[in-house]
């Protein structure tokens, strides 16, 4: 089910990225091609109309007026179009003057010529003698051309003549080229750069809801089992009842008493987990709220609480505990996660152990630890021992009595109130310890 959540928000990251990476590079890569063949098309259009190109000229007789006048009719080309030629061709096709700097054989210029012609296109380009050209076919207009031929003037009638012009695009054709494999390798590089990294979010998107859907599965299958026991006791004290109905109520005291003893357990376990996911809802909401209270009183109000147990096992309680410490927060709760991590420490201590509590100031924080000596907790199971339900070791459950949601409880006591909770195990002693801002 995750799996196809987060493909499904890779799919829709990397499709809306893909199409703005595409429509950028095509809008600058058409930009870009289309600039260049307006240059093309302006230079080419321009060799003929620029007034500095007057290499050559002749006449033109005007056969209504009689006059011959002075005019240009092929412009040489200058240095900075070497790269272009022009070709005078009679209607035939026949070539009758060429106007170039470029060094290549005569037959190159006609076969260029032919190929044009043929093709009946008066403008395009054409790839020949390894290059690609640009060719733009114009006539002279309506007049007759006088023409020095040999020493004498020959009258030539315009519209028997073209006028071919030639411009290498070869370089920019191929600037285009590289600019499209450029776009091409870049775009492929920066999506796959893109796809990357939008799994690693995907992933990381993915991960708390992903934990948080196992941690309610685990929560329901814990809770679950937590209450499949009394509910098994609790049935068959139930049917011993039945078994017995002919008999006294006060015979039966020890079903009844059974029965309302795992009665209180489930009812315990309900509240804690409704105190656990009432305090999980409102932890911003009770963080403006909170009233200063004094942490040091507290503190020792729990120890002296539970004092008889302690003497009963045998264990020895030091305690140093700094006065007028003020911390904000809900006191009785806090006062609930100081017995929570007293009453963890009396469970999975050592009889004829040590407990060590201290609170101190650090800072503008109060610090509370609670030490005690063991069998300690291994460290790969440290991250999990503020889990709903999770014990360390299993088989302790029942000996302990509880439902694991002490610490649970505890850590979310304390994050409710600004603060935050950790557990450290080595040597055979444990600690637990929590840090509030003070007030």
């Amino acid at each position: 089910m995750f799996r196809r959540l987060r493909n499904r928000l890779l799919i829709s990251n990397m499709t809306i990225i893909s199409i703005v990476v595409i429509a950028a590079f095509a809008v600058v890569y058409f930009t870009t091609y289309t600039n260049i063949q307006k240059e093309n098309q302006n230079k080419l259009e321009s060799i003929p109309r620029l007034p500095s190109f007057v290499l050559g000229s002749t006449d033109s007789y005007d056969q209504q007026s009689g006059r011959v006048e002075h005019i240009v009719v092929i412009p040489r080309i200058p240095v900075e179009y070497s790269q272009s030629f022009i070709v005078l061709i009679h209607k035939d096709g026949e070539v009758r003057d060429i106007f170039s700097y470029i060094d290549m054989p005569t037959e190159v210029y006609h076969k260029i010529v032919e190929k044009v012609w043929q093709s009946k296109e008066t403008s395009g380009t054409i790839s020949f003698y390894n290059r690609k050209w640009q060719y733009r076919i114009s006539s002279f207009g309506d007049r007759v051309l006088i023409r020095e031929y040999n020493g004498r003037q020959e009258v030539i009638d315009s519209s028997d003549y073209y006028q071919l012009s030639f411009l290498d695009i070869t370089d920019s054709s191929n600037t285009l080229t590289r600019l499209l494999f450029t776009f091409v390798f870049v775009g492929v590089a920066v999506l796959f750069i893109l796809f990357v990294v939008s799994l690693y979010f995907a992933n990381r998107s993915i991960r708390p809801v992903e934990d948080s859907w196992q941690k309610q599965k685990q929560f329901i299958a814990d809770a679950s089992h937590e209450l499949k026991t009394p509910l098994a006791i609790i049935t068959a004290n139930i049917d011993a009842l039945l078994a017995n109905a002919d008999q006294t109520v006060n015979s039966q005291q020890k079903w009844i008493g059974y029965i309302q003893f795992q009665v209180g357990r489930i009812s315990k376990l309900l509240n804690d987990m409704l105190y656990l996911a009432k305090v999980e809802e409102t932890v911003e909401e009770t963080n403006k709220t909170q009233m200063p209270f004094e942490l040091s009183g507290t503190v020792i109000d729990a120890i002296t609480s539970m004092e008889a147990v302690i003497f009963e096992k045998g264990i020895q309680l030091t305690h140093k505990i700094e006065p007028d410490i003020f911390v904000k927060g809900d006191r009785e709760r806090i006062k609930q996660t100081v017995l929570i991590l007293l009453d963890n420490a009396i469970k999975y201590g050592n009889d004829h152990g040590h407990i060590h509590i201290e609170l101190k100031r650090s800072r503008n924080k109060a610090i509370f630890s609670i030490v005690n000596t063991g069998e300690g907790i291994p460290q790969d199971k440290l991250p999990r021992v503020f889990d709903r339900f999770y014990r360390c070791d299993p088989s302790r459950s029942q000996a302990t009595s509880g439902h694991g949601l002490g610490l649970s409880i505890a850590k979310a006591v304390i994050e409710r109130s600004g603060g935050n909770i950790y557990a450290e195990s080595s040597n055979g002693s444990t600690t637990f310890t929590f840090e509030l801002n003070l007030s």
